[in-house]
């Protein structure tokens, strides 16, 4: 029982760090609405960069056919994404605002300072991903953005 509450933690906590810095990133987009629907599809490509970005963006020459086949299919949990925001919440670490009768979510003082500590490779990694998404499809509707997951998640042969 213990285990498996371990193993729901470090999920939480790791999908919970990977949206964090995601959020971060567009913190300097003064008018851009960060809502769960662009959280969800942009933690698409967080979680699975090797599949979703070009090869130039990725430092390994080789995909890895893990992540490649590690989804079923794209459509996101709504429910959890609701929880990892709300534990971002609850730890202070991110405030939500209306815009435009929406969520929209923002990372405040306190995220960036964990932001700033987190010395890992991996959130190294998130960061520079992160920074590709805000250039390159921050800029495209949410449409467009489902349109290139569907396509590459299209491209997977299950048998």
């Amino acid at each position: 029982m213990i285990e498996e509450l371990n193993l729901v933690n470090r999920d939480l906590i790791l999908n919970s760090t990977r949206l964090l810095i995601l959020i971060s990133e567009f913190d300097s987009k003064k008018s851009f609405k960060m809502n769960i629907n662009k959280i969800m599809l942009y933690d698409f490509f967080m979680k699975f960069p090797q599949t979703m970005l070009p090869k130039k963006e990725i430092e390994e020459e080789q995909r890895d056919f893990n992540e490649f086949y590690s989804f079923f299919h794209w459509q996101p949990d709504r429910e959890e994404y609701n929880l990892y925001l709300r534990y971002l919440l609850s730890k202070k670490l991110i405030q939500r605002n209306i815009m435009d009768n929406d969520f929209c979510f923002k990372i405040n003082e306190l995220g960036k300072e964990v932001i700033v500590k987190m010395e890992s490779s991996y959130s190294v990694e998130l960061g520079h991903i992160a920074k590709y998404i805000k250039k390159e499809l921050s800029k495209l509707s949410d449409t467009k953005v489902e349109s290139m997951i569907i396509k590459k998640v299209g491209m997977v042969n299950y048998e």
